[in-house]
């Protein structure tokens, strides 16, 4: 991903970066709002880390004046301070994401990677399969079965709809967990994904959330799941039609 990262505190802003370019991110860096709106003046970026506190002006302030600069809607996901207060995120005006402290880097690339997935994609109503996610009233039914869900587990959940067929690694999965002290260790992400198996899964007869390399993913029950999420892995080509695709 291209990054920018807009963060006037240098114990913050370079472990950040370097962990980014680590992970093989392209990652440029404004330390204020007036080297940041150069920067998306003449760059195309995916993503945007923005301090809510910076040396010159807020960070809320200075959301809403990067805003009016670009034209495509870019996700900001926002690293808070102790004192501020969390705002309404996703609205379109506010900040897409927000971390409150303390927050790890793996935290941050966690919950960077989940803004991703949402690029282009949001929506007020998830489906997979039977299951359906109102994501503004909070509220998960299955066969039209509102299921009791720890409100703690829905930014999981959400997460593991929105990236379905694909997998979601430990680390989003744990950035999504804001009630455990970060980072959040894949035992804790495995615990809670068992939690949310007893809501989603248990009552019914097939399984939806299925284990994955390194994360979890959600499919359709039935038969035909399995074949869906080897299509996301790119190894669902039918027989058939590999067989031809050797033919003389």
């Amino acid at each position: 991903m291209r990054i920018l990262v807009i963060e006037s505190r240098r114990d913050v802003s370079v472990p950040l970066v370097n962990h980014l370019e680590d992970l093989r991110h392209c990652v440029d860096f404004a330390s204020d709002e007036a080297l940041a709106t150069h920067l998306l003046a003449n760059n195309r970026f995916d993503i945007i880390v923005l301090a809510e506190e910076l040396s010159r002006t807020c960070g809320f302030r200075a959301l809403a004046n990067l805003r009016t600069l670009v034209r495509k809607p870019i996700p900001v996901l926002m690293l808070g301070t102790r004192c501020g207060q969390v705002p309404v995120v996703g609205d379109g005006t506010g900040p897409d994401g927000y971390l409150e402290p303390p927050y790890s880097l793996d935290m941050i690339t966690g919950r960077l990677g989940i803004l991703r997935r949402r690029k282009g994609r949001a929506r007020s109503v998830l489906q997979v399969g039977d299951l359906v996610f109102d994501v503004a009233e909070q509220k998960a039914r299955r066969q039209d079965q509102l299921l009791r869900i720890d409100g703690a587990l829905l930014p999981m959940l959400q997460a593991l709809m929105e990236a379905s067929p694909k997998r979601v690694s430990f680390r989003e999965l744990g950035s999504c967990l804001l009630d455990e002290p970060a980072p959040v260790a894949e035992a804790r992400v495995r615990v809670r994904v068992r939690s949310l198996r007893d809501c989603l899964d248990r009552p019914f007869d097939a399984p939806m959330i299925r284990n994955r390399r390194d994360g979890f993913c959600i499919l359709p029950a039935g038969p035909g799941a399995e074949a869906t999420a080897a299509t996301a892995r790119g190894h669902g080509a039918p027989r058939e039609r590999r067989a031809a695709a050797h033919a003389p």
